[in-house]
């Protein structure tokens, strides 16, 4: 096996798994916060959302900070530095005598870990040019395995175990994560930069920032949609008696579509324009989310919200892999923690700006104005967008003297 694809797969195995802990917490984070002192139920709520909110909001901080960090000082400890912390502040989490106490560990978390985009610079600095997509579409993989697997897992050992021994545990799924960098993946090679004319620098600066917009309208949008779909299921379905199984089933199939998305969207980008691309599946997946807004049935909904998990789930691999194709060796890390910090930046916006226009107007309203902005997010693509080089020569290791 080529160097660089065992690399990748340790790489996807450690971050998949670290993700799961991270996820765990996510089912049962009111009830641990009504547990800690929060009885009534708008405290309960309202801490809860402060603390999903805090850690995104601080990953917009962090994310290019810890970026420009690896290209000085190297990607693999980057990772450690992720996930050894991340192991850390859960199992401290399982020890919290207050609500006060676990906010405090949220912000640190969400300062010190962001182990997805250091996980994607590891392994985009080991990646062959001609195989960003492949390896990118892999890498983000992780997230959609973690988000479907992870809450489903935490929930089912938050009621055996309890709450704090779940947090102890996930905890220890991060550093495992961690420890499989440590021993398994090697520091990449340094690597000699090929010249680069003004003009050529200017078209890549400029389409990584197009890039960067895209990806900050399609974050935003497709989250606003987080806080009401929940509420959307039990809108039309409400005699049913298992209303939580069916939104984790709905959930769920959702994730896993979305997983054969981004494998698939690997395979394409890099070698078919991108713009088409983005294009294509920013606006199916804007017409998906908008016939939502119809849907009578959980029935329908399931099938809809499958289809807008094949359309949307390759569309921050194609992001990233053109990221990855227009960025230097040497600013790996500062042009993907930017990237990071932009998406963290989107995910935090679009639940806040998604509950107060289902509030103001309707949930249905809500699905049509994302699936609108998704839409329209598409059509700019090939206007403000430039096609991508996809085929780059391989930057050559740097002799050094033995």
């Amino acid at each position: 096996m080529d160097d660089w694809k065992k690399h990748l797969y340790i790489i996807w195995v450690a971050e998949t798994i670290s993700l799961i802990g991270f996820y765990f917490c996510l089912p049962f984070l009111p009830y641990y916060v009504q547990e800690l002192g929060a009885k009534d139920i708008g405290q309960a709520a309202l801490w809860t959302g402060l603390l999903q909110t805090v850690g995104p909001l601080m990953l917009v901080i962090s994310s290019p900070f810890w970026g420009i960090l690896s290209d000085r000082f190297g990607r693999k400890i980057m990772v450690e530095r992720a996930m050894f912390s991340g192991f850390v502040i859960l199992v401290a989490m399982s020890f919290v005598k207050n609500v006060q106490q676990l906010l405090v560990l949220r912000i640190l978390q969400g300062f010190f870990t962001g182990t997805l985009t250091a996980a994607i610079v590891l392994a985009a600095s080991k990646l062959p040019k001609e195989k960003s997509g492949f390896g990118l579409g892999l890498m983000q993989t992780s997230a959609y395995i973690a988000a479907t697997v992870g809450p489903f897992i935490g929930g089912v050992l938050s009621d055996i175990w309890g709450y704090r021994n779940t947090f102890y545990f996930s905890g220890i799924l991060v550093g495992i994560g961690g420890c499989m960098i440590t021993f398994g993946v090697q520091e990449p090679e340094k690597y000699r930069e090929e010249k680069e004319s003004e003009q050529e620098k200017t078209n890549a600066k400029n389409n990584i920032l197009f890039l960067l917009i895209v990806l900050f309208l399609f974050q935003c949008a497709a989250t606003f949609l987080s806080p009401v779909l929940a509420i959307f299921i039990q809108k039309i379905s409400p005699e049913s008696k298992r209303i939580a199984t069916i939104a984790g089933s709905i959930i769920a199939v959702s994730g896993i579509a979305s997983v054969f998305s981004a494998i698939g969207a690997g395979h394409l980008a890099g070698k078919k324009d991108h713009r088409i691309l983005l294009a294509v599946m920013l606006g199916i997946t804007g017409i998906l989310t908008m016939l939502t807004s119809l849907c009578k049935t959980t029935g329908q909904l399931m099938l809809l919200r499958i289809a807008a998990g094949l359309s949307a789930g390759g569309i921050i691999t194609t992001i990233n892999t053109h990221i990855h194709l227009g960025t230097k060796q040497s600013s790996l890390g500062k042009n993907f923690g930017v990237a990071g910090g932009i998406s963290s930046l989107g995910a935090g916006i679009g639940p806040m700006i998604g509950g107060a226009l289902a509030s103001v107007y309707s949930i249905e309203f809500t699905f049509v104005f994302s699936g609108i902005m998704i839409f329209l997010t598409g059509l700019v693509c090939p206007v403000i967008l430039e096609k991508t080089p996809v085929e780059e020569k391989e930057r050559l290791p740097e002799i050094t003297e033995p």
